[in-house]
């Protein structure tokens, strides 16, 4: 009995330390999202002003996401338009 315990005891601590480094790994990932969505936020404001050249390979996903940009700025100019004739 003493023995099938220990076993149970091992794989709870096991699937413990699993559990933590899922948790840690989950972590890092959105920290590495958060970093990587401010160098491209940066590298974009860069680019824009001239400041930076975009290299060939990644010209294709400026465009695309300057495009993204125009559409999201589009859609907050209907939001507010369609606030502002709400309220009139």
């Amino acid at each position: 009995m003493s023995n099938w315990l220990e076993m149970l005891r091992d794989r709870v601590v096991v699937r413990s330390q699993v559990g933590k480094r899922k948790l840690d790994a989950a972590l890092a990932r959105r920290e590495l999202d958060r970093k990587l969505h401010k160098l491209g936020a940066a590298f974009l404001a860069l680019v824009g002003e001239g400041r930076a050249a975009v290299p060939q390979e990644l010209a294709v996903l400026v465009a695309e996401a300057r495009e993204l940009e125009r559409r999201v700025e589009s859609h907050h100019d209907a939001i507010v338009a369609l606030e502002t004739e709400a309220q009139t």
